[in-house]
């Protein structure tokens, strides 16, 4: 935070704020301005809300401290190499504790984000919980629906790691212990909404983005490790065989997705650690963050299998994840193709391709529009796949269809392609001529 607040991409809202449905708003209105968004008066509760901290390709970059076109590349790099987290005494989440009968999920700042949820919503919270054969973490990003003061309803799917977990626990009919901690460092939030091979800490990834071992400090009720730096950390049981409805939630495709009302598992909230002067992060569904914090991870995926078939320059999953447009060093006619075929055989929930050239700025919907509507031929430049793997809830995922496209100029016609530039423009500061 303290790094946005000084590249100026960090506004404070200063007046009282209701978390039903204004919060939203405001978060959406600052979000407009390309900026994180840091809430000092909440209706009904003492937290302050961060929003939008990773709302922007520039935000990464300062997260990574590197440029806009070189995230993705310092994802690749850094996790190269795992790093396990440390375990340490104790940490700042534990500064403020309360048990039992003293929990009360109401003092948090939740939001209710759209017109068709059914109550607040915790957005940002990991959570975190331990195989029973194995003893392996899970880290994961699951949306929370408040129920009562110390319940809530989990969202989670049986294909996703934490409810495989969860199966074995109800199989054995013994509840499921679990945590999860809000207000992150960001590269513990990423880490989580990553996917792995099941078996892999998520915690491991973090630390190795860190390039430092993540801190752990042990639970108060529950045999869980969290990140001890956290703003607040939930304690809890996943009783076996119990389920409530949940949803409709208005979810990252911006569809109010499942209707009617799924019947899901729920929270035994035991326990609550906090900081003395917390921040409750909060992600707004389907925006730019959501948006940014899961096409990264996946982007780091299609950008090294597709660096195996041609020269990568850059590879951008927003502002949608299920589109990808790709930058390349052409070398041959036909590349193009098959560098979409690599990206649609690693990362199974994309339906469009868009590969252009070099110069193309993937990380601009105009540019690759331009691209594809002066340097692609319709007719030959397409690569369409029948009866292929899509996104589970996409109404559309059953023999899914998929398309790429080559929107790059031909080799032997470059001199006709090459665009206008002026020269000297990339270095003026505008600020000097006002």
């Amino acid at each position: 935070m303290e790094a946005l607040r000084r590249a100026d991409k960090l506004l404070l809202v200063n007046k009282e704020v209701d978390p039903k449905f204004e919060l939203a708003g405001v978060m959406q209105s600052v979000e407009r301005l390309g900026k994180a968004s840091f809430f000092k008066k909440i209706k009904g509760s003492a937290f302050n809300v961060v929003n939008n901290i990773l709302g922007s390709r520039e935000m990464l970059a300062i997260l990574f401290a590197t440029t806009p076109e070189r995230v993705v590349n310092e994802w690749v790099e850094r996790t190269t190499k795992i790093i396990e987290p440390k375990l340490v005494s104790s940490g700042p989440v534990k500064e403020v504790t309360k048990k039992g009968t003293q929990v009360d999920l109401r003092d948090l700042p939740i939001a209710t984000h759209s017109s068709k949820d059914p109550g607040p919503y915790i957005t940002a919270g990991i959570v975190v919980a331990k195989d029973p054969d194995t003893g392996i973490r899970n880290v994961s990003i699951n949306r929370l629906h408040y129920r009562e003061k110390s319940k809530l309803g989990i969202r989670m799917l049986r294909t996703q790691h934490l409810g495989q977990i969860y199966e074995k626990y109800e199989k054995r009919g013994k509840p499921m212990e679990i945590a999860v901690a809000i207000g992150n460092h960001p590269f513990e939030v990423l880490a989580a909404a990553t996917t792995v091979a099941y078996g892999i800490d998520e915690f491991t990834i973090s630390s190795a983005l860190r390039r430092e071992p993540l801190e752990l400090a042990k639970c108060e009720t529950v045999s869980l490790e969290v990140p001890a730096m956290a703003e607040v950390v939930l304690e809890g049981e996943v009783p076996p065989e119990v389920r409530e409805p949940e949803g409709p939630f208005g979810d990252f495709m911006q569809f109010y997705n499942p209707i009617p009302a799924d019947q899901s598992p729920v929270i035994y909230v035991k326990a609550i650690s906090h900081r003395k002067d917390p921040i409750y992060q909060s992600i707004q569904p389907s925006h730019l963050e959501d948006m940014h914090l899961l096409a990264l991870p996946r982007e780091a995926r299609v950008y090294e299998a597709v660096s195996k078939v041609a020269e990568v320059k850059a590879v951008c999953l927003v502002p949608m994840i299920f589109a990808c447009a790709i930058s390349i060093q052409k070398h041959f006619e036909g590349e193009p193709k098959n560098v979409a075929a690599a990206a649609f055989g690693t990362y199974p929930w994309l339906k469009y391709c868009v590969v252009v050239d070099h110069d193309v700025n993937v990380f601009d919907v105009n540019d690759v529009w331009w691209a594809m509507a002066t340097r692609s031929n319709p007719k030959a430049g397409l690569l369409l796949i029948e009866n292929g793997r899509g996104f589970p809830r996409d109404p559309f995922h059953i023999h899914q269809s998929k398309v790429g496209i080559d929107a790059t100029a031909p080799l032997n016609q470059w001199e006709h392609f090459e665009r206008k530039e002026i020269p000297g423009a990339a270095s003026i500061r505008l600020e000097d001529y006002l």
